[in-house]
């Protein structure tokens, strides 16, 4: 079963392409980089739906053109218009964390699993391989690495991570 708090929002699907079953996503996201999961995820009347991928073209640098399995047609792809597009979670950790744009972080109260609320991401430093979140903790700055995020709430925007003991202390 799909659960939410196991998804990250890449985008949200804006109109039919042609008659064939073809969809915009309005995106940043590269395709080909989570092209490893073949399935995006939106919710339908409170049930969260895999969508799997037949086929993918970029039609600009934030328009991805999406065909999906068992949809040929404009009608039955108009039911995904202005639905979010969402992936699983874990797809990021086994792609180079390089393509993906964590800077839709920026804004995200961080909350650990021990220590409660942490504070908000402030910034994100992806010049290196190990994406770091810039959080504001109690009036310093604190680095956190991307790879300790356990799970994402984007309608609250809020993350929930899992910090080692004695991180908060150093």
């Amino acid at each position: 079963m799909i659960k939410e708090d196991g998804l990250f929002k890449i985008g949200q699907f804006t109109k039919p392409h042609g008659i064939k079953g073809e969809i915009s996503l309005l995106t940043d996201y590269d395709i080909s980089d989570i092209s490893g999961n073949p399935y995006i995820v939106c919710n339908m009347d409170s049930i969260w739906v895999p969508f799997f991928i037949h086929s993918y073209r970029q039609k600009s640098n934030a328009v991805t053109l999406i065909k999906f399995e068992d949809i040929d047609s404009e009608d039955k792809v108009k039911l995904l218009t202005g639905k979010a597009a969402y992936v699983p979670l874990e797809i990021f950790s086994a792609h180079d964390n390089d393509t993906v744009n964590w800077k839709h972080l920026t804004g995200y109260t961080v909350i650990d699993d021990k220590s409660g609320e942490i504070g908000q991401v402030i910034d994100v430093d992806d010049s290196t391989l190990n994406i770091l979140l810039k959080v504001d903790y109690k009036e310093n700055e604190i680095l956190i690495p991307v790879a300790l995020i356990t799970a994402m709430h984007q309608e609250h925007k809020t993350m929930e991570v899992s910090l080692p003991e004695g991180f908060l202390e150093i």
